[in-house]
């Protein structure tokens, strides 16, 4: 979804004089003497004022709320994410580069709220918190236990059944890196 998101956003900002009759620059200016703030409030002004369609109002709407950059690039949720948690930089990139390694194929795509582990289909994720990450896994019917938990505040994944919390780089261990492989073959086997 992130990935489709991301790609609408893209094809929006690169169509929007073609579609809309001026540009995002130009439509920021057109929002920021709305007077409007608030997001439905924004969306709605648009559609009833300018008759633009609902994903058209809501782009607009979403890239004005976040300083007129856009919504889905991936560096600017990248850098949302990690606000305020910089030591936690620490901690993730051994985690990617540990599951790179391992996987090479997989995707790491930030959201607005976790980061999505995915190759054809999300198996993990990795979700901030102010002192820890939880990495969501896809462990099906694996029980619970001290270090593989039940997963919880990961977002909106019920697939993603299982956490396991890291505070260091230290804890990025081959054992992590096995339940990430497992939670992978979970989801990409055959149906």
């Amino acid at each position: 979804m992130a990935k489709e998101s991301e790609r609408l956003e893209r094809e929006f900002i690169a169509t929007a004089r073609e579609k809309t009759g001026k540009d995002v620059a130009e439509w920021m200016q057109v929002i920021g003497g709305s007077g409007e703030s608030k997001p439905n409030a924004i969306l709605n002004w648009l559609k009833q004022t300018h008759n633009l369609n609902h994903m058209q109002s809501n782009f607009l709407s979403g890239i004005y709320l976040n300083d007129g950059k856009p919504v889905f690039d991936h560096k600017v949720l990248f850098a949302k994410l990690f606000e305020g948690k910089q030591p936690l930089l620490n901690v993730y990139k051994p985690l990617e580069q540990a599951i790179h390694k391992q996987l090479p194929d997989v995707l790491f795509i930030p959201t607005k709220t976790y980061i999505s582990i995915e190759a054809k289909r999300c198996f993990a994720c990795a979700t901030l918190t102010k002192n820890m990450i939880r990495v969501g896994l896809d462990l099906a019917d694996r029980p619970f236990d001290e270090y593989v938990q039940k997963a919880r505040s990961l977002g909106a994944m019920p697939n993603l059944t299982h956490m396991v919390e890291i505070t260091s780089a230290v804890d990025v261990t081959a054992e992590l890196i096995g339940y990430v492989q497992q939670a992978y073959n979970n989801a990409h086997k055959a149906k």
